[in-house]
């Protein structure tokens, strides 16, 4: 069977080299996130004057540098099942990564969007914002490859699956299907 290529690669190739993709853009972002998701004012919460709404924004934004960071070396350990996956050829580490991925990528919208505040300089909102973006498009553009190959893999498995089920015998009966080989006649010869 003739592998399929899209944009020059096949969807094995592609869905290997999204698990690259994210784990070097995780660690980029978090190199040029870091300072605008810290913050030194988070001492100043009191409970008894806020909604909860409010306490739940102010939780986000304090946190927000520590919810990157373990949501990322999550991501991290979910690309090298994805990249184990798709050696193991198993189609399960595939759909766990596309639906982490998904979620990763709305947290990180819900931060940037409450850590991206008026103190920060305009270029610089709009770079964090082009940063962000891309690399949701890029995500977007990986996400091809590797849903086809978690398909290709299924749709391998289950004829696998169907193949075998129908080529086993029944045991009552006691008969067995002859087996053809290269040896056609096996004659016992005395010594």
């Amino acid at each position: 069977m003739r592998q399929q290529h899209w944009c020059g690669m096949t969807a094995k190739m592609g869905s290997v080299l999204s698990g690259v993709f994210t784990i070097m853009a995780i660690d980029l972002y978090l190199i040029f996130e870091q300072k605008y998701l810290r913050r030194s004012n988070c001492t100043e919460l009191t409970p008894q004057t806020k909604s909860t709404s409010i306490l739940i924004k102010q939780f986000m934004i304090c946190w927000s540098l520590t919810i990157v960071f373990f949501l990322s070396f999550i991501t991290i350990i979910i690309c090298f099942l994805l990249l184990y996956s798709v050696y193991a050829h198993m189609h399960k580490g595939l759909v766990i990564y596309v639906i982490w991925i998904f979620f990763y990528e709305t947290v990180n919208i819900v931060v940037q969007t409450l850590t991206n505040d008026d103190s920060n300089i305009g270029e610089v909102r709009i770079m964090r914002w082009f940063g962000l973006v891309s690399r949701i498009l890029v995500h977007c553009f990986w996400m091809y490859f590797v849903i086809t190959y978690a398909y290709m893999i299924y749709r391998n498995q289950s004829q696998g699956n169907i193949i075998s089920y129908n080529r086993r015998i029944s045991t009552g009966t006691g008969e067995f299907p002859r087996r053809k080989s290269k040896i056609i006649h096996f004659t016992h010869r005395p010594l």
